[in-house]
Parts: structure tokens; C-alpha cells; sequence
């Protein structure tokens, strides 16, 4: 009865919107049951998606039980929804809900909540990203596992990612090295160096960036090269791998400091990446920052303020 009651309020909810103006939409959203708000984003128009957003961040506590229901239990569209929102949100006591959709039968889930877990880095989830890694088919979930592991992972992961260094997709290989890389072996440097060139676009782009997890002076030399060249490729992700070199081994205060210039970039790659970044560091500097961010009326000063209140409605 509680699924069937939440679908009728979403029902009346985008009935509701029609023919009003976004700010009326927006009043409705922020009274409205979580759940009926999870199953109405489903079925929003594009640009109703972002309030709604919105209205469950700036009520954190009330709508984190209906994200986990729905990325386990929702239709394909809100378990994706519910899955990034707990990302979003920076909930870890979602991590159960996100490792149980990393199960899901449909392929866009399972990206979903892998990208999730690598967002949330909760060391309780390495034991299904190491299974994703001996398990997985779909190239797009066992990269982002890989990336994951070494994110939140241990030493002993190395051995879980090395033998992706001889995979048959380029972008695994790639992949596999930066994971590498943030464990601390670096082993896969020639390989992404020789990446920054590949015909592949999306190789390419990853391989730039994962040069910011290497230490190696031939990882600076690349970058530095690429920012030179006007005609460089994916010239945003070399400023992004030289901001992950820049707070590498920085104090908080310092890496807030270099966040608060991050976030003021005119490339909306790097600033979003540092809203990113002040959401993961957290604490009342990371909230000034964001609270001036949000102040722009821009897709990132969105973005920021969404960040914002879900970092003031936290307990």
C-alpha cells in the first residue's frame, strides 16, 4: 500500500506541475514524501529533475530510507536515480543498498552503483569490488570496480588489478594502472603515457587524467606538455591530473585553499571536479567555499548548492 500511495502523490505531483511555473513545481517538491519524489524524478521533464534533486538533498535524513529502498527495489530509472543521489549525498549507510545493486540484471544499474562506491570510497564495500573484478562482463563496471579498488583499497589489491594491465581492452589496461598508481605501484606508467596518444577518445581522456596519480617526472613532463599545446587533447583533464598533483600530501587547510582556486576556474571540468573534492573534505572552511560557489548562476553554482544543503541537513 505505501508503493501504491507514494505513486499516486507523484501522479498528482507532475499533474500538479503542469501548466505552473518551475518555482511553484519547486514548492510542491520540497512537501512532497521522498519516496513519491524518487518515482516522480523518474518521470519529470529535464529541467524539473534538478529541483527535485534539490528537495530530497535539503531533506537528507527524511529521504535517505526511501533511496535505499529504491535502488534495490525501484524500476530501472529510480534505482539509477537512487544510486546516484546516495552518492550525491555522500551517505555511507547506503553502502549495503549500493553493493546489492551491483547485482542488478540491467547493466545501467550495475555502472551506477559501481560509480557510486568509488564516489563514497567505504572500504566495507572492496569485498564485492574484488568479486566485480573476477566476475564482470560489462567493461564499463569492472573499470570503474578497478578504479574503485584502488581508491579505497589495500595493498594486497595490487594483485587483484595487475593482471588488468594485460587485458585486451585498452581503456582496462589504462584503467588498471591509475588503480595501481593511487596503491602506491606505478608500474603501468608507460603504458598510460603511450594512452595520452591512443586513436580512442575516451582512452585518451582517461589516460591524461590518470597521469595526476603518478609521481614520476615523465607523468609532469606529459601534462605539462599537452597545457602547452594549444591543439593538446582533452587539455581540462590535464589541468584536472595537475590539481590531483597539487593537493597530493597537502594539510586539509592547504588542499582548501587550492580547492577554493580549483572552483573559481573557468573550465567547468575543474571546478565541478572541485565542488567534487569540498564535498569529500567537508567540515564548516569546505562549506564557505561552497556556499560561495553556490552564489553563481551557473551549472556549477548549482551544483554547489545542492552539495551545500545536503551538508547542512546532515545531523
Amino acid at each position: 500500500m505505501r508503493g501504491v500511495a507514494a505513486m499516486a502523490v507523484a501522479a498528482l505531483l507532475i499533474a500538479a506541475t503542469s501548466g505552473r511555473t518551475l518555482a511553484q513545481a519547486t514548492s510542491n517538491y520540497r512537501t512532497a514524501d521522498p519516496r513519491a519524489l524518487v518515482h516522480a524524478w523518474a518521470q519529470a521533464p529535464r529541467e524539473e529533475r534538478g529541483p527535485i534533486a534539490e528537495a530530497i538533498a535539503a531533506r537528507r535524513a527524511e529521504s535517505l530510507p526511501a533511496l535505499w529502498e529504491a535502488a534495490r527495489f525501484g524500476s530501472t530509472p529510480e534505482k539509477v536515480f537512487a544510486c546516484s543521489m546516495i552518492a550525491e549525498l555522500r551517505d555511507r549507510d547506503g553502502v549495503d543498498a549500493l553493493v546489492d545493486a551491483t547485482s542488478d540484471g540491467d547493466v545501467r544499474v550495475r555502472r551506477r552503483a559501481a560509480t557510486a562506491l568509488r564516489i563514497l570510497a567505504d572500504g566495507r564495500a572492496a569485498p564485492r569490488l574484488r568479486v566485480i573484478a573476477r566476475t564482470e562482463s560489462d567493461l564499463g563496471v569492472l573499470k570503474t570496480a578497478l578504479a574503485a579498488l584502488g581508491k579505497l583499497g589495500q595493498a594486497r589489491d595490487v594483485l587483484v588489478i595487475a593482471p588488468f594491465l594485460a587485458h585486451a581492452d585498452t581503456g582496462v589496461r589504462v584503467v588498471a594502472a591509475g588503480a595501481l598508481a593511487m596503491l602506491g605501484d606505478e608500474r603501468g606508467l608507460g603504458l598510460v603515457l603511450q594512452a595520452t596518444n591512443d586513436g580512442d577518445p575516451g582512452v585518451q581522456k582517461n589516460a591524461t587524467y590518470a597521469l595526476g596519480l603518478f609521481n614520476a617526472p615523465a607523468a609532469t613532463a606529459r601534462l605539462d606538455a599537452i597545457l602547452a599545446d594549444p591543439q593538446g587533447a582533452w587539455r581540462a583533464y590535464a589541468l584536472l591530473a595537475k590539481a590531483e598533483h597539487a593537493l597530493a600530501g597537502q594539510t586539509p587547510t592547504q588542499q582548501l585553499a587550492l580547492l577554493d582556486e580549483f572552483s573559481q576556474m573557468h573550465s567547468r571540468t575543474v571546478a565541478e571536479w572541485a565542488v567534487d573534492r569540498l564535498t569529500d573534505l567537508g567540515g564548516s572552511g569546505a562549506a564557505d567555499v561552497l556556499r560561495r560557489v553556490s552564489n553563481r548562476p551557473t551549472p556549477v553554482g548549482r551544483l554547489a548548492a545542492r552539495r551545500l544543503a545536503a551538508m547542512e541537513s546532515q545531523p
